[in-house]
């Protein structure tokens, strides 16, 4: 790490890189005003605008772990925030279905490129209580960003659907801030420069935690993609009850994310354990209650426990490769954990089916056993070993 002391401004430029990953946003309240203009044009086609930047968002992650290799962060940063703001903003002025795809495939690439900088800038700049602190604060950043840019978006197309694309404009003020106040990291030595030494910047104990998060994410995500039509179908309220419940847990996250580096401080070693047993619960009260006020309350518990798991899992698994790989670790990182998020919907669905569990609330039923179970599983993994050294979280 660092032995640089940096102040407010650094710490903001830093932060800022988090709101790119909250851009994609944007464009998300415009699908229905996209869907009328395109008449012609299949719903399942349409959703592919908010849908193939998460999956192209694979590729980007994955790239960024092989472009650092020959570039600097801020280099691979500048090239993100062109692509992002080139291809975000040409479907304003012009283009069919077929060239806007086109653009927000390439949006995902420049999307992705940016999700594992976010976390290896800290982590490079920062080290021991004032990383934990703004790692938790980089998750609070992009939950506000992430309401910020859905309004936004919302305002813009009631105007034309096509002026919600306008909204990456804000991506120019991000970027002069990253161009004039972002330090750029020393470069960590790496091991000697053979491919097995290479590999080996990345312990066992890397892959055990993407892998984890790849299946966390997969069962996690299904809050997401059910809540909706579970209170729709349930008549416990309609869209706007839903996206009120999904504002209720993007607040509470935003609380987690700023109250991480106290928690972290608490519970130290268990605080992952916390966040998934957190979300296990959210979603056992979900399978129990049929009133909106409870829904408010299960979608902000679910925030907690997703506001406290990313930071958490996210130094967690720094600390577990080389120093001079902290990137490509986050690269896999994020790959795997897009890939769980895109498989959550089928895996889940055909494990339900496999149970014979039926209903809008079968991946719940899934869910929330799972969850409490993970936690009570890596509550006991924590407490039989022993951490590597203090001040890091292991497990």
């Amino acid at each position: 790490m660092s032995d640089k002391q940096y102040g407010f401004v650094t710490k903001a430029a830093v932060l800022s890189v988090a709101l790119l990953m909250y851009t994609t946003a944007t464009t998300t309240p415009a699908l229905g005003a996209i869907a009328k203009a395109f008449p012609d044009v299949s719903p399942d086609t349409v959703k592919q605008i908010a849908s193939l930047p998460s999956l192209m968002m694979i590729v980007g992650s994955l790239l960024t772990g092989q472009l650092e290799r020959f570039m600097t962060k801020k280099a691979i940063l500048y090239i993100s925030m062109t692509v992002q703001l080139i291809a975000g903003v040409i479907p304003a002025f012009y283009g069919d279905m077929t060239l806007i795809l086109i653009c927000r495939a390439f949006f995902g690439v420049g999307y992705g490129l940016v999700f594992p900088l976010a976390s290896s800038l800290i982590a490079d700049l920062f080290d021991g209580r004032e990383r934990d602190t703004l790692m938790g604060l980089k998750s609070a950043v992009g939950a506000a960003a992430g309401i910020v840019f859905q309004m936004l978006g919302a305002y813009l197309a009631v105007i034309s659907w096509r002026h919600a694309f306008l909204g990456f404009l804000l991506i120019i003020p991000i970027f002069l801030m990253i161009l004039l106040k972002l330090p750029e990291p020393d470069k960590k030595p790496a091991p000697a420069a053979t491919d097995a030494a290479s590999q080996a910047r990345l312990t066992p104990a890397t892959w055990y935690i993407c892998i984890f998060n790849l299946f966390y994410n997969m069962i996690q995500f299904s809050f997401m993609t059910n809540v909706a039509i579970v209170m729709t179908t349930g008549k416990i309220g309609s869209a706007m009850e839903a996206g009120m419940v999904l504002t209720a847990f993007t607040a509470a996250a935003f609380v987690a994310g700023l109250a991480y580096g106290k928690v972290s401080q608490v519970c130290q070693r268990y605080t992952v354990a916390l966040a998934v047993g957190l979300v296990g619960l959210a979603f056992l009260v979900l399978l129990n209650v049929d009133t909106y006020v409870m829904f408010l309350a299960a979608g902000a518990l679910f925030g907690l426990g997703f506001g406290t798991y990313n930071p958490a899992v996210t130094l967690l698994l720094i600390g577990t490769a080389h120093k001079s790989a902290a990137t490509l670790a986050l690269s896999f990182f994020v790959a795997l954990m897009g890939v769980g998020q895109f498989l959550s919907p089928i895996a889940l669905g055909f494990i339900t089916k496999t149970i014979g569990f039926t209903g809008p609330l079968a991946a719940w039923k899934v869910a929330a056993p799972t969850c409490l179970i993970a936690a009570v599983v890596l509550t006991l993994l924590i407490a039989f070993s022993k951490p590597k050294s203090t001040g890091t979280v292991h497990m």
